[in-house]
Protein backbone atom coordinates (compact mmCIF):
# COMPACT_ATOMS: atom_id res chain seq x y z
CA UNK A 1 0.00 0.00 0.00
CA UNK A 2 3.07 2.40 0.08
CA UNK A 3 2.99 2.70 -3.40
CA UNK A 4 -0.68 4.13 -3.60
CA UNK A 5 0.34 6.59 -0.03
CA UNK A 6 1.91 9.06 -2.44
CA UNK A 7 -1.38 9.48 -3.84
CA UNK A 8 -2.87 10.75 -0.47
CA UNK A 9 -3.91 14.63 -0.66
CA UNK A 10 -4.20 16.60 2.56
CA UNK A 11 -7.48 18.57 3.34
CA UNK A 12 -7.73 19.56 6.46
CA UNK A 13 -5.67 22.58 6.63
CA UNK A 14 -5.32 23.41 3.47
CA UNK A 15 -6.20 26.86 2.89
CA UNK A 16 -8.12 28.33 -0.35
CA UNK A 17 -6.13 28.62 -2.58
CA UNK A 18 -4.26 26.70 -5.69
CA UNK A 19 -1.72 23.40 -4.44
CA UNK A 20 0.32 21.24 -6.60
CA UNK A 21 1.11 17.90 -6.00
CA UNK A 22 3.72 15.88 -8.28
CA UNK A 23 3.67 12.19 -8.04
CA UNK A 24 4.61 9.01 -9.80
CA UNK A 25 2.56 5.96 -10.89
CA UNK A 26 5.10 2.84 -11.68
CA UNK A 27 5.16 -1.02 -11.51
CA UNK A 28 4.32 -1.08 -7.74
CA UNK A 29 1.35 0.95 -8.49
CA UNK A 30 -0.66 -0.88 -10.83
CA UNK A 31 0.15 -4.24 -8.72
CA UNK A 32 -2.48 -2.98 -6.49
CA UNK A 33 -5.05 -3.10 -9.09
CA UNK A 34 -6.49 -6.01 -9.05
CA UNK A 35 -6.71 -7.49 -13.45
CA UNK A 36 -4.74 -4.63 -14.04
CA UNK A 37 -4.71 -4.26 -17.79
CA UNK A 38 -1.33 -2.39 -17.43
CA UNK A 39 1.47 -4.55 -15.48
CA UNK A 40 4.54 -2.31 -16.24
CA UNK A 41 4.69 1.38 -16.39
CA UNK A 42 5.99 4.41 -15.65
CA UNK A 43 4.18 7.90 -15.71
CA UNK A 44 4.55 11.55 -14.13
CA UNK A 45 1.07 12.84 -12.52
CA UNK A 46 0.87 16.37 -11.31
CA UNK A 47 -2.86 16.89 -9.44
CA UNK A 48 -3.50 20.60 -9.53
CA UNK A 49 -5.59 21.79 -6.43
CA UNK A 50 -7.79 24.49 -6.17
CA UNK A 51 -9.10 24.22 -2.98
CA UNK A 52 -12.37 26.32 -2.11
CA UNK A 53 -14.70 26.47 0.96
CA UNK A 54 -17.13 23.24 0.11
CA UNK A 55 -15.27 22.31 -2.97
CA UNK A 56 -12.33 21.73 -4.86
CA UNK A 57 -11.53 21.52 -8.29
CA UNK A 58 -8.67 19.15 -9.27
CA UNK A 59 -6.54 19.34 -12.26
CA UNK A 60 -5.30 16.08 -13.72
CA UNK A 61 -1.68 16.21 -15.92
CA UNK A 62 -1.00 12.53 -16.84
CA UNK A 63 2.14 11.91 -19.04
CA UNK A 64 4.08 8.60 -19.12
CA UNK A 65 4.06 5.18 -21.06
CA UNK A 66 3.40 1.92 -20.84
CA UNK A 67 5.02 -1.63 -21.29
CA UNK A 68 3.27 -4.28 -23.86
CA UNK A 69 3.67 -6.26 -26.55
CA UNK A 70 2.47 -4.71 -30.17
CA UNK A 71 -0.54 -6.41 -31.68
CA UNK A 72 0.79 -6.09 -35.24
CA UNK A 73 4.20 -7.75 -35.11
CA UNK A 74 4.37 -9.08 -31.11
CA UNK A 75 7.82 -7.15 -30.24
CA UNK A 76 7.57 -6.00 -26.90
CA UNK A 77 7.44 -2.09 -27.39
CA UNK A 78 6.55 0.97 -24.96
CA UNK A 79 3.37 3.10 -25.70
CA UNK A 80 2.90 6.59 -24.56
CA UNK A 81 -0.16 8.44 -22.88
CA UNK A 82 -1.06 11.73 -22.39
CA UNK A 83 -3.74 12.71 -20.48
CA UNK A 84 -5.08 16.35 -18.90
CA UNK A 85 -8.60 15.91 -17.40
CA UNK A 86 -10.44 17.64 -14.54
CA UNK A 87 -12.88 16.58 -11.51
CA UNK A 88 -14.58 18.34 -8.89
CA UNK A 89 -14.41 17.31 -5.53
CA UNK A 90 -17.46 18.77 -3.17
CA UNK A 91 -17.49 17.88 0.20
CA UNK A 92 -20.69 17.08 0.61
CA UNK A 93 -22.00 13.79 2.62
CA UNK A 94 -25.54 13.76 0.23
CA UNK A 95 -24.71 12.91 -4.00
CA UNK A 96 -24.05 10.22 -5.68
CA UNK A 97 -20.39 10.14 -7.49
CA UNK A 98 -20.21 10.70 -10.93
CA UNK A 99 -17.29 10.71 -13.90
CA UNK A 100 -16.89 14.84 -13.62
CA UNK A 101 -17.65 14.67 -9.13
CA UNK A 102 -17.12 13.34 -6.39
CA UNK A 103 -18.58 13.37 -2.95
CA UNK A 104 -16.80 13.62 0.01
CA UNK A 105 -17.20 13.63 4.20
CA UNK A 106 -17.22 17.39 4.68
CA UNK A 107 -15.09 16.26 7.77
CA UNK A 108 -12.89 14.18 5.65
CA UNK A 109 -9.18 15.22 5.95
CA UNK A 110 -7.53 13.71 2.90
CA UNK A 111 -8.21 12.03 -0.28
CA UNK A 112 -6.69 9.27 -2.12
CA UNK A 113 -6.08 10.02 -6.02
CA UNK A 114 -4.89 6.78 -6.47
CA UNK A 115 -7.97 4.86 -7.98
CA UNK A 116 -8.84 8.62 -10.29
CA UNK A 117 -5.21 8.75 -11.75
CA UNK A 118 -5.29 4.52 -12.52
CA UNK A 119 -8.83 4.93 -13.90
CA UNK A 120 -7.82 7.88 -16.28
CA UNK A 121 -4.81 6.04 -17.41
CA UNK A 122 -6.49 2.57 -18.14
CA UNK A 123 -9.51 4.37 -20.09
CA UNK A 124 -6.45 6.55 -22.29
CA UNK A 125 -5.39 3.38 -23.18
CA UNK A 126 -5.50 2.31 -26.58
CA UNK A 127 -7.54 -0.32 -27.51
CA UNK A 128 -4.99 -1.89 -30.31
CA UNK A 129 -1.47 -2.05 -28.86
CA UNK A 130 0.08 -0.95 -31.97
CA UNK A 131 3.47 1.23 -32.63
CA UNK A 132 4.48 2.88 -35.96
CA UNK A 133 6.05 -0.30 -37.88
CA UNK A 134 7.93 1.72 -39.75
CA UNK A 135 10.87 2.36 -37.45
CA UNK A 136 13.35 -0.13 -35.69
CA UNK A 137 11.64 -1.60 -32.41
CA UNK A 138 9.34 -3.89 -34.90
CA UNK A 139 9.88 -7.30 -36.31
CA UNK A 140 10.17 -6.84 -39.84
CA UNK A 141 10.06 -10.87 -40.37
CA UNK A 142 6.94 -11.06 -39.17
CA UNK A 143 5.80 -7.85 -41.09
CA UNK A 144 6.98 -9.69 -44.62
CA UNK A 145 4.53 -12.70 -43.58
CA UNK A 146 1.20 -10.08 -42.47
CA UNK A 147 2.42 -8.86 -46.24
CA UNK A 148 2.50 -12.18 -47.88
CA UNK A 149 -0.50 -13.82 -46.46
CA UNK A 150 -2.57 -9.91 -47.55
CA UNK A 151 -1.63 -10.44 -50.60
CA UNK A 152 -2.54 -14.38 -50.75
CA UNK A 153 -5.96 -13.85 -49.42
CA UNK A 154 -7.02 -10.99 -52.05
CA UNK A 155 -9.75 -13.69 -53.21
CA UNK A 156 -11.84 -13.61 -49.70
CA UNK A 157 -14.55 -12.15 -51.55
CA UNK A 158 -14.91 -15.06 -53.65
CA UNK A 159 -15.41 -16.88 -49.93
CA UNK A 160 -17.87 -15.34 -48.96
CA UNK A 161 -20.09 -15.65 -51.69
CA UNK A 162 -19.75 -19.39 -51.33
CA UNK A 163 -20.76 -18.98 -48.27
CA UNK A 164 -23.99 -17.07 -48.92
CA UNK A 165 -25.12 -19.90 -50.83
CA UNK A 166 -25.05 -22.29 -48.51
CA UNK A 167 -28.60 -23.27 -47.31
CA UNK A 168 -29.19 -24.06 -43.97
CA UNK A 169 -32.43 -26.55 -43.35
Amino acid sequence: MEALKEFTVPLTGLKPGAHVYKMEAGKDFFSHFENSPIQEGLFQVEISLDRRTDMAIVDFDIQGSYRCNCDRCLVAISLPIEIQDEIILKFDEQGDDSDEVIYLDSQASEWNAAKVVYELICLAKPLINVYDCKGKPCDQTMLKKLNEYETHHDDDNDLWKDLQNIQLN
